[in-house]
């Protein structure tokens, strides 16, 4: 029954982030854009997309997933593809679940998303921090769509939920064209 109900969260989870892709790709969007408030972004410096690097382990979207690196998981199910067409294998990790699709003969990751406050970003926001810190990290070039403020660099989007000041979730995704 507990493995059950997790596979079905899983599954609202994975539902949800193509939801949510399809409205920032389609949707109407705020947008703060680098010439209006002078931030210098990712596309104008050396680097030119977020990354996502936990415990050693490369996790950005686009990256190669194997079992050899991460490990088992806890738990493992399968939802129609956001990325392609066929079938996305959803990894959870306990604090993080990856999304992965198969790209040829490789399975890659399309997405990341954070569970609870055990996992940080790169540069060291997680859930439940304040959505000041959010900023001071990673400047005001975002796009927003309501209480989503949605970071794009290269082929990478790296969404929070802000809630009452406070972030709820953190997300990367592969930007598929």
């Amino acid at each position: 029954m507990k493995k059950a109900l997790i596979v079905i969260i899983a599954i609202i989870v994975i539902v949800a982030i193509c939801v949510g892709v399809y409205f920032l790709t389609n949707g109407s969007k705020e947008t703060n854009s680098p010439a209006e408030n002078g931030v210098n972004t990712a596309e104008n410096s050396s680097e030119n997309t977020i990354k996502l690097e936990y415990e050693g382990k490369d996790m950005t979207p686009g990256a190669v997933f194997s079992r050899d690196i991460f490990g088992e998981e806890l738990t493992y199910s399968e939802v129609p593809s956001c990325a392609g067409q066929g079938t996305d294998k959803v990894y959870n990790y306990g604090s993080y679940e990856i999304t992965a699709y198969q790209d040829g003969d490789q399975e890659k990751i399309y997405s990341v998303y954070f569970i609870d406050d055990q996992i940080t970003t790169t540069e060291g926001v997680k859930i439940s921090d304040d959505s000041s810190v959010m900023f001071e990290k990673y400047g005001d070039n975002y796009e927003q769509t309501g209480n989503q403020y949605t970071y794009t660099s290269g082929n990478v989007e790296l969404s929070f939920i802000v809630e009452n000041d406070f972030i709820r979730s953190i997300t990367y995704t592969l930007v598929i064209e």
